[in-house]
């Protein structure tokens, strides 16, 4: 658990200036409400690597900071190494005392390199799943770590704890910012797919152990795995936390995505090899690619496992909200590259 001793403000709606989606040509505008970020506390996660059978003091640990956003009526959770996930804002609790995350159970899940069929080259990945009782959101973090979120509702410890049952495998390409058209440099990514037997979610997990949550309806294991279908690509711009406009030099990332024919499911990929994963519901292919359209800038201070208390040498990340004129879907990016979607009103 994490205490605090000073108040900490975070910074948002900042000004724009020539950003936009695959060429980066057009000039896009901030909403006018801009209620921003509150701070409502810190966690630290152990996360135990593959193998790894129990915690011990040499055990990763990654502090993670929670801000109610305030535009979008969410719990942002961020992590030291700049991840995020989103969960449910209506059951947090402010009070002076936190209690620690509640440990639900450890996986475990392999992943295979792009272009490999078999698993002997499978590479491993340790998650942890906790509760947040103090906002009642269910956290997954992987060792690398990434973060999922979702309600945790009535679930509880399961009595008997399950392995995860593997679904299907998946093979996307993913440009970078500026990389126009797909080729044989493009970088690719190989992503498996599992159903977590103890929450029933389905979890999207990629071959650098980035990791993605969604419900798993009435979804099951296919028994003709379907390829992933392009549906379009955008280019957005994140600054740095202290970096106050758009320029020349904010750093552009590439985000593609792709229909999970196996489920509907809508994959959110950026180039850094991050992954966020909606339901499709009722989109359809769009016929083109439209520009995102920026809404809000964000700035995160996040302690490390090992820091107290906010300070001066506290880290920063910045991180954008855009809409995916698409999808109607809305997309926070950090300037790390980590990207978390979730469904427009």
């Amino acid at each position: 658990m994490k205490s605090v001793t000073c108040s900490l403000l975070a910074l948002g709606g900042l000004l724009v200036a020539g950003l936009g989606g695959r060429h980066l040509n057009s000039l896009l505008h901030a909403q006018e409400a801009n209620k921003g970020l509150v701070w409502k506390h810190g966690l630290n996660f152990q996360v135990r690597k593959a193998g790894q059978p129990k915690f011990d003091e040499g055990t990763r640990k990654f502090g993670t900071e929670i801000f109610l956003d305030k535009d979008i009526d969410k719990l942002v959770y961020i992590a030291e190494t700049g991840a995020l996930g989103l969960g449910v804002a209506d059951k947090v609790k402010d009070k002076s005392e936190v209690d620690p995350p509640k440990l639900f159970h450890g996986l475990e899940m392999r992943v295979r390199p792009v272009g490999e069929k078999g698993w002997t080259k499978a590479a491993k990945f340790g998650i942890e799943v906790f509760k947040d009782v103090n906002a009642d959101n269910l956290v997954y973090i992987s060792e690398k770590g990434s973060v999922g979120i979702l309600p945790a509702g009535n679930l509880s410890v399961a009595e008997t704890i399950k392995d995860p049952e593997w679904s299907h495998g998946l093979e996307v390409k993913v440009r970078k910012a500026g990389e126009k058209e797909f080729s044989d440099k493009t970088l690719k990514v190989s992503l498996e797919v599992y159903r977590d037997e103890n929450t029933k979610q389905l979890i999207y997990i990629t071959d650098n152990g980035s990791i993605a949550v969604v419900d798993a309806r009435d979804s099951t294991k296919p028994s003709e795995v379907k390829g992933p279908t392009w549906w379009h690509a955008f280019e957005v711009k994140v600054r740095k936390p202290d970096e106050k406009d758009f320029s020349k030099d904010t750093k552009a990332y590439g985000v593609e995505v792709y229909l999970d024919e196996n489920n509907n499911n809508l994959l959110y990929i950026s180039e850094t090899g991050a992954i966020a994963v909606v339901q499709a519901r009722g989109n359809t292919k769009p016929t083109g690619s439209k520009e995102p359209k920026w809404l809000f800038g964000r700035s995160f201070r996040v302690r490390k496992a090992d820091e107290k208390d906010f300070n001066d040498k506290t880290q920063k990340h910045g991180a954008e909200i855009y809409k995916d004129e698409n999808t109607n879907n809305l997309v926070y990016l950090t300037d790390s590259g980590w990207i978390c979607v979730f469904q427009g009103k």
